[in-house]
C-alpha cells in the first residue's frame, strides 16, 4: 500500500513538472524519471498484494532510493512549484517501502532463501492500510497540484462553478 501511495505522488510530482507552462529541460527530465518511477512503483505495489509476498526486494529498495533522489533533485530544480507536502509524503512512504525491501534482503541473507510462503493481507488489515494511506496521500496530490498551478504573484487559480 506504501507503494501505491509513493506511486501516486512520485507521478503525480512528475507530470507536474512535465505539463507545467515554463518548466526547464532539467524539470521535465527529472518530471519524467518520477513518472515512470511512479508507475514502477503502483504495478510493483499491485503484484506485491495479488501475490501476498514482497517481490524483487533489490530492485525495490533501488527503485525506491532511485525516487527519494529524484524527488529531492526535482525540490532543488524547480521549488517553487514542487510541493513540499507532496514530497516528504512522498518520501516517508518511500522510506517504508525500502525499509521492507531492506529487511527482506536481509532475512534471505540471514536464512539463504528466499522462498516464503504467501501471506496475504486481511481484510481489516487491508482497510487500515488503505485509510492511512489515503489520509497521508489525498492532501499531498492536492498540495502537488496547487504547487504546479502557483502562479508568479503566489496565488493559485480558483475554479468556481457559479458560471462566474
Amino acid at each position: 500500500m506504501s507503494a501505491w501511495g509513493a506511486g501516486l505522488i512520485a507521478a503525480a510530482l512528475g507530470a507536474g513538472a512535465i505539463v507545467r507552462p515554463g518548466s526547464e529541460a532539467v524539470a521535465v527530465g527529472l518530471g519524467a524519471g518520477m513518472v515512470v518511477l511512479g508507475l514502477a512503483a503502483l504495478a510493483w505495489g499491485g503484484a506485491v498484494l495479488a501475490t501476498g509476498r514482497l517481490l524483487m526486494p533489490r530492485a525495490a529498495l533501488g527503485g525506491s532510493l532511485a525516487t527519494l533522489v529524484l524527488t529531492g533533485a526535482l525540490m532543488f530544480a524547480d521549488p517553487a512549484h514542487t510541493s513540499i507536502l507532496g514530497a516528504a509524503a512522498a518520501s516517508v512512504l518511500l522510506v517504508v517501502v525500502g525499509a521492507a525491501a531492506a529487511g527482506r534482503l536481509r532475512r534471505i541473507r540471514r536464512d539463504g532463501t528466499a522462498d516464503r510462503s504467501p501471506q496475504p493481507m486481511s481484510v481489516v488489515g487491508l482497510l487500515v492500510a488503505a485509510a492511512v494511506i489515503a489520509v497521508v496521500v489525498t492532501p499531498a496530490l492536492g498540495a502537488t497540484q496547487n504547487a504546479v498551478l502557483l502562479r508568479d504573484d503566489g496565488t493559485v487559480p480558483v475554479i468556481s462553478h457559479d458560471g462566474h
